[in-house]
């Protein structure tokens, strides 16, 4: 996201692009993947994995995948959310080099935009958190070649900020900021996921309310002036460096 005003730079809403942090569990069970149950079998596959929004100041934005990135139903890390996936795993250093990684990007973005328009993402908003991970596994030499892509879709104009980010300690009192982690925890705790990526909130002096994308028209029903809302996770942590936008 932007980060300090008065830069002309940063008077537009900035997204940081995924990093790939696939860790070597995951090639070793690749490895093992490979030998025992696709052998041959191009097929694309269904993978997922996940990401953390505390990291340090000037760190990349890291997209883990690690050994249970095979297992779909397998649990996600504490204070982590998921990404799902598709691995396309090639049987030649060939057919890597060779496949359409634009066309793989196409479809992987419209697959994004067609679940905004039925509305299949405010239900389940992992769907907006796609990546493509296209490989090669050499098992004779034990060397591995890939490429990392988180698609996201390109707006037909820059979103203007209508206020620079700030802090949330700048913003909330400490009753306030203990409200919302209470809230959250709650949502989080109600839902049965380690976290929450996106999520709508409303608030005043005295209360902090969450909620999910899905229940919008119902949250903000009886809200006839001004509303407040985010939409992008925020770091619910004892750190002052949680960021807040209006």
């Amino acid at each position: 996201m932007a980060a300090a005003m008065g830069d002309p730079a940063l008077c537009k809403l900035q997204f940081a692009p995924f990093s790939s942090a696939l860790d070597v569990g995951f090639w070793h069970e690749l490895t093992q993947k490979k030998l025992n149950e696709y052998r041959l079998d191009e097929a694309p596959k269904n993978i997922k994995g996940y990401y953390y929004n505390g990291d340090s100041a000037g760190l990349p934005a890291r997209l883990t995948l690690e050994f249970s990135a095979f297992d779909m139903s397998a649990p996600t890390p504490a204070r982590c959310c998921p990404a799902t996936g598709t691995l396309y795993n090639t049987n030649t250093l060939e057919a890597f080099k060779a496949a359409d990684k634009k066309l793989l990007l196409e479809q992987a973005a419209n697959e994004i935009w067609e679940s905004i328009k039925s509305g299949a993402a405010l239900d389940n908003p992992v769907l907006l958190n796609k990546f493509l991970l296209l490989t090669f596994a050499d098992l004779k030499k034990y060397h591995f070649y890939y490429w990392f892509c988180s698609p996201a879709l390109c707006l037909p104009e820059s979103i203007p900020l209508v206020q620079g980010p700030v802090g949330l300690d700048q913003r909330f009192s400490p009753k306030q900021i203990q409200d919302l982690e209470r809230a959250y925890d709650n949502l989080c705790q109600t839902e049965g996921v380690p976290a929450l990526p996106y999520f709508l909130i409303k608030y005043d002096e005295n209360t902090v309310l969450v909620s999910l994308l899905k229940h919008y028209s119902d949250f903000f029903q009886s809200q006839r002036t001004k509303v407040r809302e985010t939409l992008s996770i925020i770091l619910l942590s004892s750190e002052n460096n949680l960021m807040f936008m209006l």
